[in-house]
């Protein structure tokens, strides 16, 4: 019978894969989060999208139906900057070449993360979990590879740099949805 080492641990699950000592792992999890994420936000906002664009053609003109058309319109706005923004974080962690540049590529995205998490909480709380998850799994990357490669981390820069993607989320989302509904004033 052969002995197992009792470093070597079995269990495959997502749970060790979180708590893993080392960094790829963690980061090859986070882009899977972030996957998952983005195919939900995907698929509601594509829902969403048809059933708008019914409500766009089927609206009389009346003050009551541009307001429902509106309400609804601004539900598709803020899913596709969930969207952008999320695509944003997935750049990010795509960007990752080495341990040095994951806590100047990967900082920004904590910001990104929770504050698509308290924009979507109404919206479509079944993903605030995963959002919850995935930003303290990026946090334990970024601090642990700070750790590793005798990195600072400047908050400062990372809050800039994720007002920035954020504005440029914005801006694709609302550039999209006032292509689709052009004559609506929502924004």
């Amino acid at each position: 019978m052969a002995t197992q080492s009792k470093w070597v641990i079995k269990d495959e699950s997502k749970n060790q894969i979180v708590r893993a000592s080392t960094i790829k792992p963690r980061l090859d999890y986070a882009t899977e989060t972030v996957d998952g994420i983005l195919e939900i936000l995907v698929q509601n906002r594509r829902s969403l999208n048809e059933s708008n664009l019914i409500l766009y053609r089927r609206s009389d003109g009346t003050a009551e139906s541009l307001k429902a058309l509106q309400r609804e319109v601004r539900h598709e706005l803020e899913i596709s900057y969930a969207v952008e923004s999320l695509r944003q974080v997935r750049r990010s962690l795509d960007s990752i070449a080495g341990m040095g540049n994951v806590p100047a590529g990967l900082a920004p995205t904590i910001s990104i993360v929770r504050i698509v998490r308290s924009r979507m909480l109404s919206l479509l709380p079944v993903i605030d979990l995963e959002l919850g998850e995935l930003s303290l799994l990026l946090a334990g990357v970024i601090i642990d590879a700070a750790h590793l490669a005798g990195s600072t981390l400047d908050f400062g820069r990372a809050n800039e740099e994720s007002q920035r993607l954020l504005d440029e989320a914005k801006l694709i989302a609302d550039s999209k949805i006032c292509k689709q509904f052009p004559n609506l004033d929502f924004l």
